[in-house]
C-alpha cells in the first residue's frame, strides 16, 4: 500500500520530470500538488445544494476560515486569494501550460493526466480538469479519489447540475472503495438534488461512520441530514 507521503513523493517526481525541473525542487512542488485536489463536501444547510471548498490540512480544519461558496470564489468579506505558485520559476498557469505541451506529446501517460488534471483544478479550470481526470481514469486502474475528483469537476462545468454521467463516475468511485468520503458526499448531494431524501440521508450516515470524530466531514453530515430530515417532514 503506498502511503500519502509516498504518493506525494512521487507525484512531486513525476511533476518535476514531465515539467524538466530539477529534483531538488521535488519539496517545494510536494507543498504545492498536496492540497490541489479540493475536499468538496455537498452541503444542503441553505438551499439549493452548493458545493463548498476547503484548501485545508485535516488538522486545520477545525481552525479554517468561512468556506467558499463557489469554487474559485471568495466568501463574502474576505480578498481573493493570491494564485498559487507551483516553483520559484512561475505559478501554476504556466506550469499546467507546459505540463499540457507535455502530455500532448506523451497521451498514454495516465499519471500525467492526473497531474495535470490535479493542477487545473487548483486553478479551478474545472472543464480542462474534467477532461484531464477522464483520460487519466481511462489509463490507470479504478481509483476511488481520481472518480470523485472527476465528478466534481464535472458537474462544476454543467453548472452544478447532475446527469447520468456524473452519477456513474459516482457510482464507480464507490465500487472501488465504499467507504470513499468525497464520492459518498458527493452521492449525498446527488441524491438530494434530485430530490430523494433518504437516499441522501443514508449517504450522509455513512460518511459520518467513516469520517474522523469532531471532524468537520461529521459537522457538515449533520447539517445535510438535518436540512434533509426537514424536508421529508421529519420523518
Amino acid at each position: 500500500m503506498v502511503t500519502g507521503e509516498e504518493f506525494e513523493r512521487r507525484q512531486a517526481a513525476l511533476h518535476a520530470s514531465l515539467m524538466g525541473a530539477p529534483q531538488a525542487s521535488a519539496p517545494a512542488l510536494r507543498r504545492h500538488l498536496r492540497w490541489a485536489v479540493p475536499a468538496v463536501i455537498a452541503i444542503v444547510a441553505v438551499p439549493p445544494v452548493v458545493i463548498y471548498t476547503f484548501f485545508v490540512k485535516p488538522k486545520e480544519v477545525q481552525n479554517a476560515p468561512a468556506p467558499v461558496a463557489a469554487m474559485g470564489m471568495s466568501a463574502p468579506g474576505q480578498k481573493a486569494q493570491p494564485q498559487p505558485q507551483a516553483n520559484k520559476g512561475g505559478d501554476l498557469n504556466t506550469a499546467a501550460k507546459h505540463l499540457a505541451d507535455k502530455m500532448a506529446k506523451d497521451p498514454s501517460n495516465g499519471e500525467g493526466w492526473l497531474l495535470l488534471a490535479r493542477t487545473y483544478g487548483e486553478l479551478r479550470q474545472h472543464k480542462e480538469a474534467a477532461n484531464a481526470y477522464a483520460k487519466a481514469a481511462a489509463l490507470l486502474p479504478p481509483d476511488a479519489s481520481l472518480l470523485a475528483d472527476w465528478a466534481d469537476a464535472y458537474v462544476m462545468t454543467h453548472d452544478r447540475k447532475w446527469n447520468d454521467e456524473a452519477r456513474d463516475i459516482v457510482k464507480r468511485a464507490l465500487a472501488a472503495d465504499p467507504k470513499h468520503l468525497k464520492a459518498l458526499s458527493l452521492a449525498g448531494g446527488e441524491a438530494f438534488d434530485r430530490g430523494d431524501y433518504k437516499t441522501a440521508i443514508d449517504y450522509w450516515k455513512r460518511v459520518k461512520a467513516v469520517a474522523p470524530a469532531d471532524s468537520m466531514d461529521i459537522k457538515l453530515a449533520d447539517s445535510n441530514i438535518a436540512e434533509a430530515t426537514a424536508r421529508t417532514g421529519g420523518k
